[in-house]
């Protein structure tokens, strides 16, 4: 009988390495990552998302989960990595447009996650030309998830060095799964 992949999933503002962690974890692990719809949009549309724009990229990355999930139980992989988890554009939603309404429905499918890791930012900010908006969106995003996000799930906050962290979410993974 086939077992269902488990589930990473990665938030954080921008520029905090969710996706250096999530590209280490599926190399260690081994896992699937379903990569960030976000970049796309920006990248195919040349523009960074409207409020309007938000519930399809909720979606969109909710659809990528759902299919690394499928790939990952024909291929019998353990792992997917969620990079990040679609709640992110629900707290980019409240951040950038003080809008929560894709929030309640993130958290829910947040929860149904084996393990939930939270990258401090504590790395130097960095641009990525179209994609970032700067330190001060990072601090928003942050406290959006300090504020509205943790006190409703349980997530575990890496910090450190690339290493550290992988190391850090290696362990927290061990826990989740029981394995050794």
């Amino acid at each position: 009988m086939a077992v269902s992949p488990r589930r990473i999933g990665l938030l954080g503002g921008e520029s905090t390495g969710k996706t250096t962690l999530a590209k280490a974890l599926a190399d260690q692990l081994p896992g699937i990552v379903a990569e960030e719809y976000l970049r796309e949009f920006v990248r195919d549309y040349g523009r960074v998302p409207a409020l309007a724009d938000q519930e399809g990229i909720y979606l969109t990355q909710q659809m990528r989960v759902n299919r690394a999930m499928s790939a990952a139980a024909h291929a019998h992989v353990p792992w997917v990595i969620a990079d990040p988890l679609p709640l992110m554009t629900a707290v980019y939603s409240v951040a950038y447009f003080d809008d929560d309404s894709l929030l309640a429905g993130g958290i829910a499918d947040a929860s149904t996650y084996d393990v939930l890791l939270w990258c401090a930012p504590d790395f130097p900010w960095q641009a990525d030309l179209g994609q970032r908006d700067g330190p001060a969106y990072r601090v928003r995003v942050e406290d959006v998830i300090a504020h509205r996000v943790a006190p409703r799930l349980p997530l575990h906050q890496v910090s450190g060095t690339s290493p550290e962290r992988l190391d850090q979410a290696l362990l927290l993974r061990t826990e989740a799964s029981g394995d050794p």
